[in-house]
Formats: structure tokens, sequence, C-alpha cells
């Protein structure tokens, strides 16, 4: 995973709900100095944080935090296989 593009998604999706450091580290179950660290691409959050994240700020595909794009055609850009979704 590029820390980075995980820093970057979870700032986004924080901000986009309105929420600080704080309010997001409370609603996570974690210290407001690990999410500062996430966002500066100096740690990353194990996959069962991820998916609690992904819960918070409104997200279940994982991708959303690789970089991915949802696909905008009947194949999904991460795997290459028929996507699920009505274009």
């Amino acid at each position: 995973m590029d820390t980075k593009i995980v820093g970057e998604r979870i700032s986004e999706g924080r901000k986009n709900k309105g929420l600080s450091q704080a309010q997001f580290a409370e609603l996570v179950n974690i210290s407001p100095q690990a999410v500062g660290k996430w966002e500066r691409s100096e740690s990353l959050p194990d996959i069962f944080m991820l998916g609690r994240i992904g819960e918070v700020i409104g997200t279940t595909d994982i991708n959303y935090f690789l970089g991915k794009t949802p696909c905008s055609c009947n194949f999904c850009e991460c795997c290459q296989t028929r996507c699920k979704n009505e274009h």
C-alpha cells in the first residue's frame, strides 16, 4: 500500500464528514496522534482499522484507500472481473 495515498484518502474522508482529527479518532477508537501519523503518511492503519475507517467515512470499498477509482465501465479496475454496478 502507498502510505501517501492512504493518508490522503483518510484525510479527505474525514474532512468530507466535517470531523476534526480528535473527533475522527474517537469514532474509530484510536488516538488523535495516530490519525495525524496516517494523514502525514508516517504510518498505516491495519486492515481491520481500514474497515472501521471506511464505515465512518462512508465507503465499503477497500480499493478507495489504495487510490483506485470506481469502475466506469463493465470491468472493475482492481481485479478486471465483471462489475456488479449498473452504468
